[in-house]
């Protein structure tokens, strides 16, 4: 039964991560004005490949 504990685990853990899909905008300006509609922070994602 032990053998069957990690894996069965590693499925349920797993599933969260996959509950919602992230819906990223386009513009700066587009996610401030629907997350102050909405009350919600807004994440910042900076990327380069120095």
């Amino acid at each position: 039964m032990k053998w069957l504990a990690l894996p069965l685990f590693a499925l349920l853990s797993a599933l969260p991560a996959r509950a919602g899909d992230v819906a990223w905008e386009k513009t700066f300006a587009e996610a401030k004005v629907k997350a102050g509609l909405e009350g919600r922070l807004l994440f910042l994602d900076f990327y380069t490949d120095w």
